[in-house]
């Protein structure tokens, strides 16, 4: 059966189960030690009188023929004049074991192995407790001329004795009961001690169940305990950053499927509206307008797809870039010739300062990356001139894109590589403000870095650090 009862209890029914047998059992030895003390002591004193009455017995044979015969006829004087000197009843036996006379008539029999003992020469005592009342019965033989002529028995009465272990055995009583007593209130003190941090823990393990990972698991037993709860704080510390990263993380992907949603339906309404108003126009011209703003917000939806798919792929746990080891300063120059007319265009004035340093890099990715950086230039800065540049060391090659535009806010500046962020803010701009999350991605991936630096007014800095061969 299973015993339902709270640890503290627990330790406490256990404690005195320990205790009390090791004390009952101390407590009977030392009682039994005692009893058979006092009956050894008894017996002693007894042993010491029984000279004294040999040699009353020789006295009282003096004038006789000292025969078995003359101690038959003065049994009954030597019995009574015994019992009052001694104060307890005296027997005397023949050599045959006989009853010859009793100081006291008219008494139940008792046990004769010490009188049979006697009777073989020599002295034997035991202890009778029949009558409800312990009795020291000690036998000797009587000589007389070296020869038994019989035995006298002392039936000594063990009063003093009794009372004495009676009282004795009260007061075993009594310390054993404050002992109980004793040890059950230590228990309980060592049982607060041991259960009161194992509760505290319990209130804890119950608070994080809840949901509460702020307060902190705070325990000072200086035993296992202790480092069970700073073990547990740490544990209680993880499950918060990971249950706050992960609210964060719901938090950043409702945002992001809100912001998507939004730059989906602004096309679309876009698109069905024009779709629903171009039949009913009469002017030529203004068809024309509503097909091409159909047509522009139809390339927008499809570049925030694609966008969206490319930042998809590129979170995959599976995405991989091949890093090879080549100059870097071609792939820049491809990327100048392709958007040159653009550049030309725009009025744009392009210069380049590249060495021919070796780097780490994959090349279809990071060609992605200097065309997505140099369209926003091209798009949303408003600049005049754009300046390429590179420098490095013998672990990393940095490139510097700055041009003298617009400029940016902090805000923007750490809004513009969060997916999230941009293209929240997106919608007060043109365009979808995922290309530089996805060239953050990339250039993350290949173990590289990219950082945004700007102020209102005074241009834009993007720096793009790529590894070289001394760090691979």
């Amino acid at each position: 059966m299973r015993l339902c009862m709270r640890m503290k209890g627990k330790v406490m029914l256990m404690s005195v189960a320990i205790f009390l047998p090791v004390l009952l059992a101390a407590c009977s030895i030392a009682y039994s030690a005692l009893a058979h003390s006092l009956v050894r002591a008894s017996a002693d004193t007894a042993l010491r009188e029984s000279y004294g009455a040999q040699l009353y017995v020789d006295r009282a044979l003096e004038n006789t023929d000292k025969s078995e015969a003359a101690f038959q006829s003065h049994a009954s004087l030597i019995a009574v004049y015994l019992s009052e000197q001694q104060g307890y009843r005296i027997q005397a036996y023949d050599v045959n074991g006989n009853l010859l006379a009793d100081s006291v008539r008219n008494e139940l029999s008792l046990p004769a192995g010490d009188i049979q003992e006697a009777v073989g020469g020599k002295k034997a005592w035991a202890v009778d407790e029949t009558s409800g009342q312990p009795m020291l019965l000690l036998s000797f033989p009587v000589f007389a001329d070296q020869q038994i002529v019989g035995v006298l028995r002392f039936l000594r009465p063990l009063t003093q004795e009794t009372q004495l272990m009676q009282h004795t055995m009260w007061t075993m009583v009594i310390v054993i009961l404050l002992a109980a007593l004793l040890a059950w209130i230590l228990a309980g003190f060592f049982a607060d001690a041991l259960t009161t941090p194992l509760r505290k823990l319990q209130q804890a393990a119950a608070r994080i169940s809840q949901g509460n990972y702020k307060e902190p698991v705070a325990i000072e037993s200086g035993d296992e305990v202790e480092a069970l709860a700073r073990d547990f704080d740490k544990m209680r510390l993880g499950i918060r950053g990971y249950i706050e990263g992960l609210e964060q993380e719901r938090q950043k992907q409702k945002m992001f499927l809100d912001s998507v949603t939004h730059e989906f339906k602004t096309p679309l309404t876009a698109i069905i509206g024009y779709a629903e108003l171009i039949p009913r126009l009469q002017d030529e011209q203004a068809r024309d307008r509503g097909l091409r703003s159909i047509h522009e917000e139809g390339r927008r939806l499809l570049k925030l797809v694609e966008e969206l798919l490319a930042l998809s792929r590129l979170g995959r746990a599976g995405f991989s870039v091949t890093n090879e080891e080549a100059p870097l300063a071609p792939l820049i120059r491809e990327v100048v010739r392709e958007m040159k007319p653009r550049l030309a265009e725009a009025d744009i004035h392009l210069e380049l300062m590249l060495t021919d340093a070796v780097c780490r890099f994959d090349r279809d990715k990071t060609k992605q990356v200097f065309l997505n950086i140099l369209d926003n230039a091209l798009r949303y800065s408003e600049c005049m001139t754009i300046e390429i540049l590179m420098a490095g060391n013998d672990r990393c090659l940095e490139v510097h894109i700055l041009d003298d535009g617009i400029g940016m806010t902090g805000d923007l500046q750490q809004a513009l590589l969060d997916p999230v962020k941009r293209l929240r803010d997106a919608r007060q701009a043109k365009g979808n403000g995922l290309g530089l999350a996805i060239c953050r991605e990339i250039m993350m991936k290949q173990g590289g870095s990219i950082d945004l630096y700007s102020h209102p007014s005074s241009g834009t800095e993007v720096v793009l650090g790529f590894m070289t061969g001394g760090v691979a």
